[in-house]
């Protein structure tokens, strides 16, 4: 199965910054590990926005 939206979690800060941004809202925070998950990536618009607005580089969009 091939991943649309991958997030590293060792890069992952958890500062939300693209669960703000994400139009779809399909990104959220996980309260336990305080890092960002994916909720739906098949509803991803692929326009990288959360890619280009992550300041740790934690986000590929494929």
């Amino acid at each position: 199965m091939n991943k649309i939206v991958v997030i590293d979690e060792e890069l992952c800060t958890g500062c939300g910054a693209c669960v703000k941004l994400c139009p779809k809202q399909i990104l959220r925070l996980d309260e336990t590990d305080h890092v960002c998950k994916v909720t739906d990536e098949n509803r991803c618009d692929k326009r990288r926005g959360c890619e280009r607005v992550c300041p740790a580089g934690a986000i590929k969009i494929h």
